[in-house]
């Protein structure tokens, strides 16, 4: 305004000087009064461009103006923000969910969607607050430039006077941002989870398949049932899912809200034998995304026999005074592992195993009557 006003009085001193000359007072010429004409022109868009353009580099103006652009984009974002949360609810049922992780997915999308929009908003205002920057600069890149620096050494009054200039205007600008920005009033945005998690609550995805019971087995064990090969506290821990070389499902049944499933498993790690396990498998929902086994029952566990390695080994009975043992020979150059079983003086079988190192050789004590190799394997 007193920018406007000062000009103002600078046209009319020029008009009435203009006026007063001695060439007008014999008559102005006609291109005399068309440069009179286009000095107020001149003069009449430039105060017309400087209220336009950042109001003539005004730092407090300029800061309060970008201020409000920043407070309009947080406004227009929590109104998104309740626009997305009302419009889920109400379109849950019409986008045909069938699982839980793809409700989950789909509120997700939709909230990124709308962090973009407040991301490209503010993107645009933070470009126009570096605009007004510019005009003020004060970082080290300024002060470092080379031009400033020779202008520095020739002049150091003026370098210092523009420099301390921009640090007066910078802080003007910056202080009118910041007060501007936190006066600004956005609505609270009223947004209950909850309700979304409880309608995610309610889809019952599909019963575990295959894919899902392998990835499912990852880290649980398979336990040995007693009187087996193996001895007591002996277990197949799963220690990826790759070690499960099939997985097939025998008979699944609801009971309640869980599934109880029989799978037939094989199982090998890298050159070692195989080994098959018979399971049931009861996988419960609850407040999971997906089916989730909650224990195992082991029905029977055991090594696939394939008589590869039966050569490897010869087997020698040695009576003594403290009873009768074998002596295996492992003339192979991979360890194995022998399980058999003993039948005792009461004409019950029990299983025994041992592991006899590559090319070595091993014992297994027994007391009884005969005894017979059910398989050699590799370990």
């Amino acid at each position: 305004m007193y920018q406007h006003l000062e000009i103002n009085e600078a046209v009319a001193g020029y008009s009435e000087a203009m006026e007063s000359g001695d060439h007008f007072k014999n008559g102005a010429s006609l291109k005399s009064q068309m440069s009179r004409r286009t000095f107020f022109l001149i003069i009449s868009t430039a105060v017309t461009g400087c209220l336009v353009l950042t109001n003539c580099d005004n730092p407090q103006k300029s800061g309060e103006k970008i201020g409000r652009e920043y407070c309009d984009c947080q406004k227009d974002n929590a109104k998104e923000q309740e626009k997305i949360y009302t419009d889920f609810l109400v379109k849950f049922d019409s986008y045909g969910f069938t699982t839980r992780p793809e409700a989950r997915q789909k509120w997700q999308d939709i909230q990124d969607e709308a962090k973009r929009k407040i991301g490209y908003c503010t993107g645009k205002v933070d470009q126009k607050a570096k605009e007004v920057r510019s005009k003020f600069p004060t970082d080290a890149s300024y002060l470092l430039d080379p031009k400033l620096i020779q202008q520095y050494t020739q002049n150091p009054k003026k370098y210092l006077k523009e420099f301390t200039n921009n640090q007066a205007k910078a802080k003007v600008f910056e202080d009118a941002l910041r007060n501007a920005v936190n006066q600004c009033n956005v609505p609270e945005v009223r947004i209950d989870n909850s309700k979304i998690d409880e309608m995610i609550l309610k889809i019952v995805p599909p019963k575990p398949n295959e894919t899902n019971l392998k990835q499912n087995l990852v880290r649980r064990r398979i336990t040995e049932q007693p009187g087996d090969y193996f001895g007591s506290g002996w277990a197949w821990q799963i220690n990826s899912a790759e070690e499960i070389q099939s997985l097939k499902i025998e008979k699944e049944e609801k009971v309640g809200n869980d599934y109880a499933i029989d799978v037939h498993l094989v199982l090998q790690r890298d050159q070692s034998a195989q080994y098959e396990a018979d399971l049931t498998l009861t996988c419960v929902l609850g407040q999971g995304d997906d089916w989730k086994i909650d224990f195992i029952k082991t029905k029977d566990i055991h090594i696939v026999k394939t008589g590869r390695y039966d050569s490897c080994i010869t087997t020698e009975i040695i009576k003594g005074w403290g009873g009768t043992s074998f002596r295996f020979a492992n003339t192979c150059d991979v360890a194995l592992i022998i399980g058999g079983q003993i039948l005792g003086n009461n004409n019950e079988w029990t299983k025994f195993s041992t592991r006899i190192n590559a090319n070595n050789t091993g014992s297994a004590y027994y007391n009884g009557k005969e005894y017979k190799i059910d398989f050699i394997e590799r370990q």
